[in-house]
């Protein structure tokens, strides 16, 4: 059976998108969404993007990792599903949707930028030493360990990071894990470590909110935080009290293709 994708990447940061009416009977099992994301048989991403009509928003979006596992927000892939349900003519310039964590506005800006709200970023700790790392646990629409560093030149990301994704301190869900470095009075660059990935990110979205987060916090950065990361450039906006957190960056949509099921 054939079934119809379309791939695509905001910042680096890479994805299936698959619309639920396209999928007739096909249960996206774990062990599908593993073989969709293989890099070398299969379509190659670090996540999957189920997409569905809804009842009460425009449409609801499922996260999974590229090991079959369901996450709660992927703010790089709800930029991607905006001008994916845009392009399909599901969708206006500005849109409403569900993920995970809850629901979503967002706006399309001179083509392919998507303008993504978020939710209100929350600490979940105090600061604590994991792995020989001081950080926080900042839940901004998914879990992350927010670590701020003085030179990340320094820092063995992968290596580092996959010691505290799987360190007792957060188990048994894991973490993702954002190192970062302030670079001017508004900026700053993040690196991060991702669980379900198990891989050092081109970028990821609801990581770069909880570092800006964080760092609006300790550095007292006011309003607009511009976020480089190793796949490009965000832009956050924020409220006094984070209240209206807003997420922008450009997105791609790569190619749309299908692929023979029978042969994964």
């Amino acid at each position: 059976m054939d079934i119809p994708f379309t791939k695509a990447h905001g910042t680096g940061n890479d994805f299936i998108i698959l619309y639920s009416e396209d999928l007739k009977s096909i249960n996206l099992t774990p062990d599908l969404i593993q073989q969709l994301c293989n890099r070398r048989i299969g379509i190659g991403a670090d996540g999957l993007l189920l997409l569905s009509p809804d009842n009460v928003l425009d449409f609801n979006m499922d996260y999974y990792n590229n090991d079959g596992s369901w996450e709660t927000m992927c703010a790089n892939g709800a930029r991607c599903a905006v001008l994916y349900m845009h392009q399909r003519g599901f969708i206006k310039i500005k849109t409403a949707f569900y993920t995970g964590d809850g629901p979503h506005d967002a706006e399309i800006i001179n083509g392919n930028h998507i303008r993504l709200r978020m939710k209100t970023p929350q600490y979940k700790t105090d600061l604590i030493s994991v792995e020989g790392f001081r950080g926080v646990h900042v839940d901004s629409g998914a879990r992350h360990f927010v670590i701020p560093v003085e030179d990340l030149s320094e820092v063995n990301v992968y290596e580092s990071g996959k010691k505290i994704r799987f360190s007792n301190d957060f188990s048994p869900k894991g973490i993702n894990v954002n190192f970062y470095t302030q670079l001017s009075p508004n900026s700053i660059h993040v690196e991060t470590y991702e669980k379900g990935i198990e891989q050092m990110m081109l970028s990821c979205g609801s990581g770069s909110v909880a570092a800006a987060f964080h760092a609006s916090k300790t550095l007292g950065i006011q309003n607009l935080i511009k976020v480089t990361v190793p796949g490009g450039e965000l832009n956050i906006e924020f409220d006094l009290n984070w209240e209206n957190v807003w997420l922008t960056g450009g997105v791609m949509l790569l190619f749309t293709s299908t692929i023979h099921l029978e042969g994964l």
